[in-house]
């Protein structure tokens, strides 16, 4: 009986083309994927990270054209502030020479560095000190100009030190949204997720009392506003914009 002849088997270029394209894109999909999936990991794990207490972290305002060391990035004059938003001293620096300190920002001629601390913590003041401090850091996180605000607006309300009433977070959190500052801001005061480095920030950069200024790390005990523009003049220079600002109206303790 005559057998049929077999045929040879075709080797089908267009479908091995098809299947290979579809591997490299089901491959380029899943690398987006597992991108995409990292990336909001890492966005999700960074917003959640909590300083310690042996951190120290500052709040950094300065100008775009800010007057820098010659062949450097960094500031020529960099003015760091200690501060305890509960403490009296504090708030009489700031009424008396911040007008000064945020005229110099403006005009370019320094830097200035905040540092939140809480040496005046304690059980009958809820943790006032570490609660607003905290909630300095959460503002400045979305905003400076609204840190700044903020800022002026805590100690143009600072409470008794002595007192019984203390504002709370929810407090803390409207200041901010008047101040300009939302987004992740209120969840930020409400987690209090500054707050254990505001508590340890005083230890960890060895500040016994409040304020405490510095000017390029060395300690400047505060005096006039004049005074502080002629140390900053020897530092300069003579530059434009370089004079003393009107002391803020005195407004009195909440």
């Amino acid at each position: 009986m005559a057998t049929k002849p077999k045929k040879n088997a075709k080797y089908d270029l267009k479908a091995a083309d098809r299947k290979r394209n579809l591997l490299v894109q089901v491959g380029l999909t899943s690398v987006v994927v597992i991108f995409a999936v990292a990336l909001v990991l890492y966005i999700v794990m960074s917003a959640d990270e909590q300083p310690t207490a042996g951190e120290t972290q500052s709040i950094r305002v300065a100008s775009a054209s800010v007057i820098k060391k010659e062949g450097t990035d960094e500031p020529k004059a960099v003015v760091s502030m200690y501060e305890d938003f509960l403490c009296p001293a504090c708030r009489n620096f700031e009424m008396q020479i911040g007008p000064t300190i945020n005229k110099l920002v403006d005009a370019g001629v320094i830097a200035a560095d905040y540092y939140m601390v809480s040496i005046l913590d304690r059980p009958q003041n809820q943790n006032y000190s570490s609660r607003s401090g905290g909630a300095g850091y959460c503002v400045a996180e979305e905003s400076n100009d609204a840190f700044r605000r903020f800022h002026a607006a805590l100690y143009s309300q600072q409470p008794s030190e002595t007192g019984t009433s203390f504002p709370d977070n929810a407090r803390l959190v409207e200041l901010a949204r008047q101040a300009g500052a939302a987004g992740t801001v209120p969840e930020c005061i409400t987690k209090g997720r500054f707050v254990d480095m505001v508590k340890g920030q005083a230890a960890a950069a060895g500040i016994k009392a409040t304020p405490t200024i510095k000017i390029n790390g060395e300690d400047y005990q505060p005096s006039t506003a004049d005074e502080f523009v002629t140390k900053i003049r020897s530092i300069v220079g003579d530059v434009p914009g370089l004079e003393a600002a009107p002391a803020a109206a005195p407004a009195p303790a909440s």
